[in-house]
């Protein structure tokens, strides 16, 4: 509950000469202004600091409270609206008549409010440029597989790819370049696995599974890119054949518990390498 107080403060100067007393009264009738001030606090009546005070209707400078306390001087006299607001308090809105020479006394009492913010949307992203699918950053929050993002490949900063993949456990990169889980040299000896674990770059097939030595990457037949992949490029393993700074993200997954079956081109009986492209 809001409690207001005027106080008016009487003189008396019985004793002055009558000079004086005239001279006084003249100077008190000239007065038009007086002064509001008081204490803020919560509903237990605990003392608040930082709430900000404001007479709204002559539009004054905003006052914050230190100890609880705030003082108006020189306020007009007659009718003001007293405005005080802080974060997790409803406002409040006292009107006070003030008089002319006198103190208006004003304590605040400030009750609990709820302060409901705008929702946030957050969007992930892999960086400024990135062009990997949103489904990349899905599949790394499921924890099937060895992810490199664009920020990941920038801290190491690897010479080549297959740099990268020497870092994935388990991973074998053979002297033909081909790449093979630990254990798939030896147990993965169908046709669909005779090269290794198939590499994609951006949906293409550009190695391993049944396509034959990596190296031959400069064959048309391998349906690769040429504007990624370098046929100059001199390593054996066709994942060299793109820059690292070129890559927004990497998939490695090593076998049949982790392949994916729902990537279109994919073999899960031998793993697969996805590498997206910006």
């Amino acid at each position: 509950m809001l409690r207001t107080f005027i106080c008016c403060r009487f003189v008396g100067a019985s004793a002055l000469p009558l000079l004086v007393l005239m001279s006084t009264a003249s100077a008190q009738s000239a007065i038009t202004s007086g002064i509001i001030e008081g204490i803020a606090v919560d509903s237990s009546g605990a003392v608040l600091s930082g709430v900000e005070v404001q007479l709204a209707d002559i539009g004054s400078d905003p006052q914050t409270t230190r100890g609880g306390r705030y003082r108006f001087d020189s306020v007009g006299a007659g009718g003001h609206v007293l405005v005080a607001r802080k974060l997790g308090f409803q406002p409040v809105t006292v009107t006070l008549q003030v008089l002319a020479n006198e103190v208006t006394y004003a304590d605040l009492v400030m009750k609990p409010g709820m302060t409901t913010l705008a929702p946030v949307k957050v969007t992930a992203s892999l960086g400024s440029g990135s062009s990997a699918p949103a489904a990349f950053l899905q599949r790394m929050a499921s924890g099937q597989g060895t992810y490199f993002t664009e920020s990941d490949i920038a801290k190491i900063h690897p010479k080549r790819v297959s740099d990268l993949m020497r870092r994935v456990p388990g991973l074998d990169i053979s002297p033909g370049g081909q790449i093979f889980s630990g254990r798939g040299a030896v147990t993965f000896k169908t046709d669909a696995c005779a090269f290794g674990i198939p590499i994609f770059i951006d949906n293409v097939q550009v190695g391993g599974g049944n396509m034959g030595d990596p190296e031959s990457i400069t064959d048309r037949a391998m349906q690769r890119k040429p504007d990624f992949l370098n046929p100059a490029s001199t390593g054996r393993s066709a994942i060299d054949g793109v820059k690292p700074s070129d890559i927004a993200g990497i998939e490695v997954y090593k076998g049949p518990a982790t392949a994916l079956a729902t990537v279109s081109g994919t073999t899960s009986s031998c793993g697969t390498i996805l590498i997206w492209t910006k």
